[in-house]
């Protein structure tokens, strides 16, 4: 038994029905990529975290005794690998549950595994300084505006921490 030659229609036919798997293959790999880019971009913005190292108090000057804190480094950074954007940045900043204050910082952006630093100071002129505690919870928020990818939203974060500090600030 001998198999029968192709006909060109049947060539035509087969070569109709490649094209076609190839486009339905690219367009399973684009949507299949789309989606992926989404869940990152997504997980970008809502994985942000802040967290502070370093942070004093002491007295602005002895005569008025305004409270201050100081953070040496306050990290941003988010479970990410696309690069992300934040602005609109506001930090507030509050001790054993009472806001010491809030402060603006400047709009940055960071790439995969990367990070951005901030060096923040917090004041409050109505606190008694010399009331305050050696033990002190302190919670640092971050609010801003979060790009990455192909979204962007307003995200919050915030890092708290139980802080001993070496002696009244004033």
């Amino acid at each position: 038994m001998t198999a029968k030659p192709m006909t060109p229609e049947k060539t035509n036919r087969l070569g109709t029905k490649t094209i076609q798997y190839a486009i339905i293959l690219v367009l399973v790999i684009a949507i299949a990529g789309s989606a992926t880019y989404a869940v990152m971009s997504d997980t970008s913005i809502h994985g942000l975290t802040v967290r502070f190292y370093n942070v004093s108090r002491y007295c602005t000057n002895s005569t008025t005794a305004v409270l201050t804190f100081s953070f040496n480094q306050v990290v941003v950074y988010s479970s990410t690998s696309l690069e992300t954007s934040l602005s609109h940045v506001h930090f507030t900043m509050s001790a054993d549950g009472i806001l010491v204050g809030s402060t603006s910082a400047q709009d940055s952006k960071f790439g995969p595994g990367q990070s951005v630093s901030y060096s923040l100071t917090f004041s409050n002129a109505s606190l008694d300084p010399h009331s305050q505690p050696l033990k002190s919870n302190i919670i640092l928020g971050i609010t801003a505006l979060v790009g990455a990818g192909l979204y962007s939203s307003t995200t919050t974060a915030s890092d708290s921490e139980l802080v001993t500090f070496s002696g009244t600030p004033c």
